[in-house]
């Protein structure tokens, strides 16, 4: 793996991938403590992931799993670089890196609509502050920006440019995955800002020449934390499955499979809080759920229940 701001990356893959980027074997844990709950073991990931990888490899040609803790291994060794550096480091990632091991984030999301449409303006996190806020705090920094993904770089570009409207530098990225088209927008862009490189420098631990899609893990799986995307005016989710997301439109899924795709999603996630409430002899409830699902019930229906409903009502789509 290369250094951060050298501008190559860790590991060079050619030809079209399909890539998802493990990150539940690090979410589920950290909320099962969040709230004194034992998480799955280890094991049990790879039991979802194998089912996962199957179907998949049965619709892609190339199906590529990056590991988690690769991930995140990977950018610690690069924030601690960029800090060596007398860089200050800001996440715009949540699932690889604690709040304690950057010196601090941007907090923007993904959002839709009521009725699942992209709202092409990151918005902020809920809870957050404004943007422009989250940018004037970091006014007079050298910055190293740490993300999940450069894939059309399209978020990247906005961000630096926002920050240098408030005289936040931004000098380098590294991002866990990259997509070739989108690192080389983001290494071309000139920002023609007194203070910052002419161009960024951009490392990734892992580059694709091309892809048919690049999904992160968790977006799989409903009430997983951070999961889908965002409602625009509440904390609510669309995961990327039927009934209620667009694995079509947002995960590059084939439409004559998204039923199939969709019920394995909710299986998997049906036997991954099965397996959390037989670890800890308790029943999970929708009111515990880290991440709420669009159309949830606010009461206490055990959440398992309000997902096989979600599966009859997807059959019948």
């Amino acid at each position: 793996m290369s250094s951060p701001g050298s501008g190559h990356s860790g590991h060079h893959f050619s030809g079209t991938h399909y890539v998802v980027s493990e990150d539940i074997d690090i979410l589920v844990p950290r909320w099962c403590r969040s709230i004194g709950l034992l998480p799955p073991a280890k094991n049990f990931y790879l039991e979802l992931r194998s089912r996962m990888k199957d179907f998949l490899q049965n619709l892609f040609a190339r199906v590529t799993f990056i590991g988690s803790r690769e991930i995140r291994s990977g950018l610690l060794k690069s924030v601690a670089l960029h800090k060596k550096a007398g860089l200050t480091v800001i996440s715009l990632e949540r699932a690889y890196l604690e709040d304690t091991e950057v010196d601090g984030r941007i907090e923007l999301t993904r959002t839709v609509d009521e009725s699942g449409e992209d709202i092409q303006v990151p918005s902020v996190r809920n809870g957050a502050p404004l943007k422009w806020m989250q940018y004037e705090s970091l006014r007079g920094k050298k910055i190293a920006l740490i993300d999940d993904v450069v894939f059309s770089g399209k978020t990247l570009i906005s961000t630096v440019s926002g920050l240098h409207h408030y005289h936040a530098n931004v000098h380098a990225v590294t991002a866990a995955v990259g997509v070739k088209d989108g690192v080389n927008k983001l290494k071309k862009t000139t920002f023609g800002i007194i203070g910052m490189p002419k161009h960024l420098k951009v490392d990734c631990l892992e580059e694709f020449d091309d892809v048919s899609d690049q999904v992160c893990e968790r977006d799989f799986y409903p009430g997983v934390p951070y999961s889908g995307r965002v409602y625009y005016i509440d904390n609510v989710s669309f995961p990327y499955v039927l009934p209620f997301g667009r694995p079509d439109k947002w995960a590059s899924i084939p439409e004559k499979e998204l039923r199939r795709f969709s019920v394995l999603c909710i299986d998997n996630t049906i036997a991954l809080f099965e397996e959390i409430e037989r670890i800890n002899g308790i029943q999970i409830f929708c009111s515990m759920i880290p991440r709420p699902v669009f159309g949830f019930p606010k009461n206490k229906l055990r959440f398992v229940s309000f997902l096989k409903e979600a599966r009859e009502k997807c059959l019948k789509t």
